[in-house]
């Protein structure tokens, strides 16, 4: 079976990769039957035969994931995208899912302060208007008893009044008394 690879040349930390097809059992830097492009990580830079390259997929040369990747990049044709499966990385799930986590939970932590604020806020409110109610109270009790003292000075008045009137009354009763037992005497 033949496969389309890449085939690393260059010298240390500065590689350039060919494209080759080779038979799948040989290694790819030795014993290809031929370069179809080549590709330099450095600089991001791919040159391809792209119609020798769909040539021969079309006699069954199979390309690998990274070549078909690195073909579908450079050419956007939907040709390549079936020979590699687009994967997502579980670690950037991981990061977006702790983040979205953590979103939902200082969304939550503001939500429950809102809602304290709040609640406070009408506690404050409602204490307020008690107060306003005991004041408003207090003072119709202040009116109502000013009002009134001079009511319950007139009747302690009168009370008064009677009662000095009783006892003159008594006086006079017991000054008519003794004289008149005393005429009859005489």
């Amino acid at each position: 079976m033949l496969k389309i690879r890449l085939a690393r040349h260059g010298r240390k930390k500065l590689p350039f990769y060919r494209i080759v097809l080779t038979e799948h059992t040989k290694p790819a830097q030795a014993w290809y039957k031929l370069v179809l492009g080549w590709f330099n990580p450095l600089s991001h830079t791919m040159e391809a035969d792209i119609p020798a390259i769909k040539e021969w997929i079309s006699k069954w040369a199979q390309p690998t994931e990274r070549v078909a990747k690195l073909l579908f990049a450079d050419t956007k044709d939907d040709f390549f995208k079936k020979y590699f499966i687009e994967r997502e990385s579980t670690k950037w799930k991981e990061i977006e899912a702790k983040k979205k986590a953590e979103a939902e939970a200082k969304a939550q932590e503001l939500k429950e302060k809102q809602e304290a604020a709040k609640a406070a806020a009408e506690e404050v409110a409602a204490q307020e208007e008690v107060k306003s109610e005991v004041a408003q109270t207090e003072e119709s009790v202040v009116e109502n008893m000013e009002n009134s003292e001079p009511a319950e000075e007139t009747a302690g008045e009168k009370v008064e009044e009677a009662i000095v009137e009783t006892t003159t009354e008594t006086q006079d009763e017991a000054d008519t008394t003794p004289e008149e037992p005393a005429a009859q005497t005489e």
